[in-house]
């Protein structure tokens, strides 16, 4: 063990001690007040995490309640209640929302509050909960992306998980000419996430923010390298082209006609569901590189407990949030539940992700979600909820009318900007 890996876990342990004791010792010896916590959220195993936390914890109680997902109406319940004062204490809030939700005045920076837990958590996850400098909750997981790909299909064709993104293309020209019925891997037009986890990988960054001003580039270098390169996989029908999530692209993916394709973690549960007569066909390897030996991944995906400022305790509840993001049971809890890749450093240990899943040919998938290396630069921009209603609308038109996606991308960033001067934030382009 390294000096530093040695040093963090020494800090988590103690830091864990310290909170397990302040929660036996609740209000004191004789006083039995019991503060009571509010959270909302909706990710598998959060309700039993949140069990585990009130049967080993005294002074501090926390009532869950499930939500719909975010996208799905949980983000606009959360903010119909923050405008009406009665916003839960805690909120599940997805990476790509945290700087949204500051905008929209929902969330308490509580920076000073957790000076010195960062190490206990990766420094992608930490940066995804971090809007101008300051923390606006505690991470819970993260989702690396990697390539799903056809165990049976490769080997029919001769292939290996591909290196680079230049070995990819190469591969899906060949299946291309020796099996006209397979295509190597399909694109999702409106699946605006998946397309934001192929821009960071490549180094894009489509926002920054600096003293109180947003400036907006998606015209950036690395986001114009993917537009490209997927562009031409198209031209060239190298590449099918399914709705993200449809019955057509998982009938694609369990009979065999689309062979590879980049997903986050969190999509092998949804792949076992939705393709389960594929069962043992599938494997996973790292995603392909921009250049041989080259670092970084990505990720789509992945959220923070965030403390909102209705909340009158959050002492407590910054507690509780970094208990559930750092405890052994609640961490084994959560992979088993929602199968997320933990935020904290120490999760390697854990159990659950060294278990063989008999989906993917008994892999042990876990090993290659943890040791990714993901962007930092990627920052989210404040207003996604827009941002990603235009780029699900523009892509698909885009290439329905066989324009260039970058274009695409211009309309989106135009959408982008009004949406914040709607809101009454300063932007720049380019």
């Amino acid at each position: 063990m390294t000096g530093p890996v040695r040093r963090r876990l020494f800090h988590l342990i103690f830091s864990l001690a310290l909170l397990a004791g302040m929660a036996a010792c609740g209000t004191g010896a004789g006083n039995t007040a019991t503060t009571t916590l509010s959270f909302w959220g909706w990710a598998p195993g959060y309700e039993e995490a949140v069990a585990r936390f009130n049967a080993t914890h005294h002074g501090v109680r926390v009532t869950f309640e499930k939500i719909a997902p975010g996208s799905q109406g949980g983000y606009d319940r959360i903010l119909s209640a923050a405008k009406a004062g009665t916003a839960p204490c805690l909120a599940q809030i997805g990476y790509e929302s945290v700087a949204s939700f500051t905008v929209d005045d929902v969330l308490r920076p509580i920076g000073r509050d957790v000076l010195g837990l960062g190490v206990y958590y990766s420094d992608a996850a930490w940066q995804q909960a971090t809007v101008g400098g300051e923390i606006y909750g505690i991470p819970v997981d993260v989702a690396p992306m990697a390539l799903f790909y056809r165990t049976d299909v490769y080997a029919r064709y001769g292939l290996s998980p591909q290196a680079t993104w230049d070995d990819f293309a190469r591969d899906a020209a060949s299946i291309q000419r020796t099996a006209p019925g397979v295509r190597l891997t399909a694109f999702t037009p409106d699946d605006p996430w998946w397309f934001t986890g192929l821009a960071a990988q490549a180094g894009g960054s489509w926002f920054d923010v600096k003293a109180q001003s947003w400036r907006i580039n998606m015209a950036e270098p690395g986001t114009a390298t993917v537009t490209q390169y997927w562009e031409n996989l198209i031209a060239m029908g190298q590449a099918k082209m399914d709705p993200g999530f449809s019955d057509e692209f998982f009938q694609d993916l369990q009979n065999g006609t689309v062979a590879a394709i980049p997903e986050p973690a969190w999509f092998a549960s949804i792949l076992e569901q939705k393709a389960p007569g594929a069962a043992g066909k599938w494997a996973v390897a790292p995603l392909p590189r921009w250049k041989a030996g080259g670092g970084s991944a990505s990720f789509v995906g992945g959220s923070a407990t965030s403390v909102t400022k209705n909340c009158r305790t959050p002492d407590q509840a910054i507690e509780f949030a970094h208990w559930l993001s750092s405890d052994h049971d609640s961490l084994e809890i959560l992979v088993a539940k929602a199968g997320l890749v933990p935020a904290a450093v120490t999760a390697d240990s854990l159990p659950s992700l060294r278990r063989p899943s008999p989906y993917f040919g008994n892999q042990v998938i876990a090993d290659v979600f943890r040791t990714q290396s993901m962007p930092t630069n990627w920052i989210w921009g404040p207003v996604m909820n827009e941002t990603s209603k235009a780029l699900s609308s523009e892509f698909p038109k885009a290439l329905t009318e066989h324009s260039p996606l970058q274009s695409a991308l211009k309309r989106v960033e135009d959408q982008t900007a009004a949406a914040m001067r709607a809101k009454g934030l300063d932007s720049t382009h380019g």
